[in-house]
C-alpha cells in the first residue's frame, strides 16, 4: 500500500513512534507498519532525538507523558531546529484534553486521546503528511 503524502518517487513515509509504554508503542508501530508506512520507534525521548540526525522522520508521534523528556519538551527542541520546521508531530495521550492543549501551544499540529482507534490515528497520520507534502511543494 501506497503511503498517502509520497513524492513522485513513491518512497514510503518514515514515522518517528515515541511512547514510554512499549505495549502502546508496538501497536502503534503495527498498525502504521501494515499501511504501508517505515516506523521507527522508541522509548527514550533523548535516544530519539539523536536518532532524527541519522534517520530524519517525515512524521512524528509522541507521547505526552514520558520520564526522560516529556512530548511537550521534546516539541519545542525538535521545533527549535530548523531542519524539522516542516516535520508533523502528532501528540497523543491519556491527559484530558485541556491538559493537552499544551501541546499545540509547543508547535505539535495535532493530538490524539488514548485510546484512539485504528482509523482515527490513520487518518491523522494521513492528513499530516499530506499536509507536510502541500508545504515542501510551495517551498520549492
Amino acid at each position: 500500500m501506497k503511503s498517502v503524502g509520497t513524492d513522485e518517487k513513491s518512497e514510503v513515509n518514515r514515522i518517528l513512534i515515541v511512547d514510554d509504554a512499549p505495549e502502546i508503542l508496538s501497536i502503534t508501530e503495527a498498525i502504521l507498519s501494515s499501511a504501508g508506512y517505515q516506523t521507527i520507534a522508541y522509548t527514550d525521548g533523548l535516544i530519539a532525538l539523536q536518532i532524527m540526525q541519522l534517520m530524519p522522520p517525515d512524521l512524528i508521534i509522541l507521547d505526552i507523558n514520558m520520564p526522560s523528556i516529556d512530548g511537550y519538551e521534546m516539541t519545542r527542541r525538535i521545533r527549535s531546529n530548523s531542519d524539522w520546521d516542516n516535520t508533523p508531530i502528532l501528540l497523543y495521550t491519556a491527559l484530558d484534553r485541556s491538559q493537552a492543549v499544551l501541546g499545540l501551544e509547543c508547535g505539535a499540529n495535532d493530538l490524539l486521546p488514548k485510546p484512539f482507534s485504528i482509523e482515527e490515528l490513520l487518518c491523522k497520520v494521513s492528513l499530516l503528511l499530506r499536509y507536510r507534502y502541500c508545504q515542501q511543494l510551495q517551498i520549492g
